[in-house]
C-alpha cells in the first residue's frame, strides 16, 4: 500500500524512543529534523545548519531525504522526552514546537557544534558539565557585570554566565554577508523574569555604541538566530570605534530588579537621557525651537537639534532642571561596574572620585585606558623603571645644567603611587628656567589636599637647600601645565650645583 492511500496523520510511530531518536532527530546536534534533511554517507540524517557547518560532513556524499521529509509530514511523533515521562504525540511541526517547552526537557550541551560534545542531562547539571568540560567558555562575574573582548572576524561563540544563584548562555555571532554582529543572553532555567541588560562595545577611540537587550528564554540556546529575538550591531559602526584594530570590548550589565522606589527613578530617568551622548542630562539643561532637551556639554557640540534638526537657541528646559532635585543619578560609569547612585547635586563629586572612571596610562605614547586598579596594575607590569611605589612618595635625581641639553624639552618624567593615588611628576627645562609639575590622574579622594615639593640640594653641603611647594594639580595639557608649576631660574640652581651637575629631590605629600 502506497503512502498516499491512507491518511497517516493520526498514526503514532510505535518505536522505542531510543530508535526512534535515531530516525527523526540530527545526527549531530541531535534535534529534531525539519526541512530541507541531508542524508550523509556516512554521518546519516543531518539538519542544514549541522550540514553547512561541519566541513567533514559537507566532504561525504549527500543527497537530500525527501522520502523522510514527507514521512515526517504526515505521521505523529513522540515526544523526545518520552523517557523522562511525557505522553505527548504530535505532528511533525507542532513536535518541534512542544519539545522546545516541554516540562521534561533535558538540556543538551550548546557546544555540540564546535566541540562535538554529545552531552545531554538535567538543568541541575548543566553547570557542573561546563566546570568539568569546558572551563574556558565560562565567565564568572559579580555586581551584574561582565567584560568580553571579541574579534570582529569570524565570531562564532557560547559563553556560560555564572553570577551567583543565576546562570544564563551569551551567544554571539558575525554574519559577515549581512554585515551585523548578532548576540542574545538567554536563560538557562525556566523563568518568568526576563531581565533587561544593556552592552556597550568599545574600541581604542574614545567612542563607543551602546545597545540594549532582554534575557529570553532557555529555548534559544539551540535556535537558529532569529533577527527579531537576538540584538544587532552594524560590524562598520564597530569598526569605526576599534579604528587600528578588530578587537573589541564589550562590557555587559545585567539589570536584576530594582525596589520599589528604585523603580520610579527606573521610569523617570529615560526622560533625562541626552539623544546624542546618552548620558544623563542636569542643570542646565537646553532645547531646541520645538522643544527637545539636549545636555549643556552637547549643547555647544551641536548646532541643530538631532530629534528634529530644529535650531538651538539659549532657551532652558527650567520644568525639567526643577524635577532634577528629586531624581537619583546612576553614576556615569555605571555600564563599568558602579552601583551608586546620588542626587544631582552630589553625582559629580562621586564621578570624579569613583575607582570605576577610566582614564588614559599617564606615560605619553601609551595608548592603555582602564579604572584605577587597572591602571596601577599596568604601569608596574608595563613601566617598571619610570614608577615609584616602593612606600616612598618622590625620589631623588640629578641633571646636568649646561643650557644646550634637553633645550626647552621634558628631561624627566615619573609615576608616584602615593596615598592609594596616581601622580605624574613631570620635569622641564627652558633656556633661562627649569621646571616641576605634578598631576593628580585617575579618581582621587577631593576631600584630600596632596601638595608636592620640589627641594634642590647643594651635594657638597646637603644642609643647603632652596625648597618650594605647591599644590598638585588636575591632569591638564602641558602648556597649561607649566603655566602653573614650580619655576626656578637656573641662574639661581647654578648656586646649588656641583661640577655642573644639579640634584633635586621631588616629593608627594599630603596635608
Amino acid at each position: 500500500m502506497g503512502i498516499g492511500s491512507k491518511n497517516m496523520s493520526e498514526l503514532v510511530l510505535p518505536i522505542s524512543g531510543e530508535i526512534w531518536g535515531t530516525f527523526i532527530n540530527c545526527a549531530i546536534c541531535k534535534d529534531i529534523l525539519k526541512p530541507p534533511i541531508m542524508l550523509t554517507e556516512i554521518t546519516g540524517n543531518v539538519c542544514l545548519t549541522c550540514y553547512e557547518g561541519s566541513p567533514e560532513v559537507c566532504c561525504q556524499t549527500t543527497i537530500k531525504n525527501c522520502a523522510l521529509e514527507t514521512i515526517l509530514q504526515m505521521i505523529k511523533l513522540p515526544c523526545r522526552f518520552k523517557i523522562n515521562g511525557c505522553e505527548v504525540a504530535l505532528s511533525h511541526e507542532a513536535l518541534i514546537c512542544h519539545q522546545e517547552k516541554c516540562k521534561y526537557r533535558t538540556k543538551r550541551c550548546p557546544l555540540v557544534q564546535y566541540s562535538g560534545c554529545q552531552w545531554e542531562g538535567s538543568t541541575a547539571d548543566f553547570v557542573d558539565h561546563f566546570t568539568e568540560n569546558h572551563g574556558d567558555h565560562i565567565i564568572n562575574f559579580d555586581n551584574n557585570l561582565f567584560y568580553l573582548q571579541t574579534s570582529l572576524t569570524d565570531l562564532n561563540l557560547i559563553k556560560l554566565l555564572v553570577m551567583k544563584n543565576r546562570t544564563y548562555v551569551l551567544r554571539m555571532q558575525t554574519d559577515l554577508t549581512k554585515g551585523k554582529l548578532f548576540y542574545i543572553i538567554c536563560n538557562v532555567k525556566k523563568s518568568n523574569r526576563n531581565y533587561e541588560y544593556s552592552v556597550k562595545h568599545k574600541g581604542n577611540s574614545e567612542n563607543y555604541i551602546k545597545t540594549k537587550g532582554r534575557i529570553v528564554a532557555d529555548r534559544h540556546i539551540y535556535n537558529d538566530f532569529i533577527e527579531e529575538v537576538a540584538i544587532n550591531v552594524d560590524l562598520g559602526a564597530l569598526k569605526q570605534v576599534a579604528q587600528v584594530s578588530d578587537t573589541v570590548t564589550n562590557v555587559f550589565k545585567i539589570n536584576v530588579g530594582v525596589t520599589q522606589n528604585e523603580g520610579i527613578n527606573e521610569k523617570m530617568l529615560p526622560f533625562f537621557e541626552c539623544p546624542v551622548c546618552k548620558n544623563f542630562m542636569k542643570p542646565p539643561i537646553y532645547q531646541c525651537e520645538s522643544g527637545h532637551s539636549i545636555c549643556n556639554f552637547c549643547r555647544s557640540r551641536v548646532e541643530k537639534c538631532p530629534t528634529c534638526r530644529s535650531m538651538f537657541g539659549t532657551t532652558r528646559n527650567y520644568s525639567l532642571e526643577g524635577l532634577t532635585s528629586g531624581i537619583q543619578y546612576p553614576c556615569v560609569y555605571h555600564d563599568l561596574g558602579c552601583t551608586e547612585a546620588f542626587l544631582v547635586n552630589d553625582i559629580s563629586k562621586h564621578e570624579n572620585e569613583c575607582p570605576f572612571k577610566q582614564f588614559n596610562c599617564p606615560f605619553h605614547n601609551c595608548t592603555s585606558t582602564g579604572n584605577q586598579q587597572a591602571i596601577v596594575h599596568h604601569l608596574k607590569h608595563f613601566h617598571p623603571q619610570g614608577v615609584i611605589s616602593s612606600g616612598t612618595c618622590g625620589y631623588i635625581e640629578s641633571f646636568h645644567l649646561d643650557p644646550n641639553v634637553y633645550y626647552n624639552k621634558v628631561f624627566d618624567r615619573k609615576c608616584v603611587i602615593a596615598y592609594n593615588h596616581i601622580f605624574r611628576l613631570t620635569c622641564k627645562r627652558i633656556p633661562e628656567h627649569c621646571l616641576w609639575a605634578a598631576e593628580i590622574f585617575g579618581s582621587y579622594d577631593r576631600s584630600k589636599t596632596f601638595v608636592y615639593e620640589v627641594s634642590i640640594i647643594d651635594m657638597q653641603k646637603p644642609e643647603k637647600r632652596l625648597i618650594r611647594t605647591d599644590h598638585c594639580l588636575e591632569e591638564m595639557r602641558e602648556d597649561d601645565l607649566f603655566q602653573r608649576c614650580i619655576m626656578f631660574p637656573n641662574s639661581i640652581l647654578t648656586a646649588f650645583s656641583v661640577n655642573g651637575m644639579v640634584t633635586f629631590h621631588f616629593t608627594i605629600k599630603e596635608k
